[in-house]
């Protein structure tokens, strides 16, 4: 499980305290039994041991089943999966969640939502999230049109990063696509065209042949 493993269980602050006050007034106010006592204690391994184990079996099965679905390019039905997976959106992982629909709406290509679900999962983050989640967002806001956007999340990622190699090569298609650069960018692309995927290649050579 990603996210540092933490899952989405939200509770006001304050909830145990107030529960413990509760019970005293339950105890010494109202003189209520102890078995009334016990049945109220309940929703504490409930929700703090139950509602997270529940939480991570269903993740990972949700997991499993997507990254088989994907790969096999059923979008579709994966899209429709995670829209009954409504226990996991509430209690589950949710910035995981998120940066799978912005997955699914970007192989959809419905790039305006996975823009609003990656960026989403980032502020559910809290902290800087992981690598691909930002290669992941900066193709989005290129396939958008937002390429000074694109550019900036792409320089932001580390040297050391998997996605470096192919965020230069986006970069080269910015650069092109902004006149800057023009040279650089065509001998990076020409250089890079044999590594590439039959689709990024295809797209290396209708922007190789616009400029």
């Amino acid at each position: 499980m990603t996210s540092g493993g933490r899952l989405n269980i939200d509770l006001k602050r304050g909830a145990i305290p107030l529960s413990l006050f509760i019970l005293a007034v339950l105890h010494y106010g109202l003189g209520a039994p102890l078995w009334v006592l016990g049945l109220f204690s309940l929703w504490v391994p409930i929700v703090y041991i139950l509602m997270p184990w529940y939480a991570r079996r269903r993740w990972e099965d949700f997991d499993r089943t997507f990254t088989q679905h994907f790969q096999r390019g059923k979008h579709r039905e994966l899209l429709q999966a995670y829209r009954k997976e409504w226990y996991l959106r509430r209690f589950g992982p949710q910035a995981d969640m998120l940066s799978k629909l912005g997955l699914i709406y970007s192989a959809l290509g419905k790039y305006r939502e996975a823009e609003h679900a990656l960026e989403q999962a980032l502020d559910a983050m809290g902290s800087p999230g992981p690598q691909q989640l930002y290669f992941n967002l900066a193709n989005v806001k290129f396939e958008l049109g937002k390429f000074d956007d694109a550019m900036q999340i792409y320089l932001s990622l580390r040297g050391n990063s998997p996605y470096h190699r192919a965020a230069r090569t986006q970069m080269a298609l910015i650069d092109l696509q902004k006149g800057a650069r023009v040279e650089q960018a065509r001998s990076f692309l020409e250089s890079e065209r044999p590594r590439v995927s039959a689709p990024m290649r295809e797209r290396i050579d209708r922007a190789l042949a616009r400029h």
